[in-house]
C-alpha cells in the first residue's frame, strides 16, 4: 500500500509494506516513511525472481543442537519453534537480533540431524538479509546476528537508495 500525503512544506510517502520476500527467502515487512520537499512519485519495489531457501544454505552446515533446540521440539517451552523447509516452497521468517541467544525460536529442516531440524548458521542468516559470502563480520557471532537482525536487507536499501537517487537527480535538474 502506498500513501502520498501534503503537508505544509513537504510531501509524506509511506510504503507498507516493503517485503523483502520480494527478492530473499525471508518474511520481513518493513514500514518505510520518506518526506520530500517536492512532489516525487517513488516506483514500488518490482517484483524480481526470489532466491530460494534451499540457495542460500550451506551445504555442511557446522551447528550444534542445544538443549533449548531439544525442549522446544519436545514442547517443554510456551511456542513451538518457527520450522521452514527449504524443499516445500518454505521462507524464513524474519530474522531477528536476538537469534543469537536462542536459535530454538527458528529452525530450519534438515534430515541430517537427529531431530531433523537445525539452527541457521551465521553465513545464512546474513544471506537471508541479501549480504554477499565476502562480507566478513569483525566482531563475535553474538554481535554479528545481532547486526544481521537488527539491519535492513540489502535489496530493500538498494532499491530505497535507487529511489533516493532517482529523487535527487529530477530536483537537481528543477532547480
Amino acid at each position: 500500500m502506498e500513501a502520498i500525503t501534503k503537508m505544509p512544506d513537504y510531501y509524506v510517502q509511506v510504503f507498507c509494506p516493503v517485503q523483502s520476500e520480494y527478492w530473499l527467502p525471508q518474511r520481513r515487512d518493513r514500514l518505510i516513511i520518506i518526506g520530500t520537499k517536492r512532489h516525487f512519485s517513488f516506483r514500488p519495489p518490482e517484483h524480481q525472481r526470489r532466491i530460494a531457501l534451499a540457495d542460500i544454505l550451506e551445504p555442511d552446515p557446522q551447528v550444534t543442537i542445544t538443549t533449548a533446540i531439544k525442549k522446544r521440539m519436545n514442547g517443554e517451552y510456551r511456542d513451538l519453534p518457527i520450522i521452514s523447509d527449504p524443499y516445500c516452497g518454505d521462507i524464513a521468517p524474519t530474522c531477528v537480533a536476538h537469534y543469537a541467544k536462542d536459535k530454538s525460536t527458528r529452525l530450519v529442516k534438515d534430515n541430517r540431524f537427529d531431530l531433523g531440524v537445525r539452527p541457521y548458521t551465521l553465513r545464512e542468516w546474513a544471506r537471508l538479509q541479501g549480504l554477499p559470502d565476502s562480507f566478513e563480520f569483525p566482531v563475535s557471532s553474538t554481535a554479528a546476528y545481532k547486526q544481521i537482525g537488527n539491519g535492513v536487507s540489502v535489496p530493500v536499501g538498494e532499491w530505497l537508495g535507487h529511489e533516493m537517487k532517482r529523487y535527487f537527480n529530477r530536483s537537481t535538474l528543477l532547480q
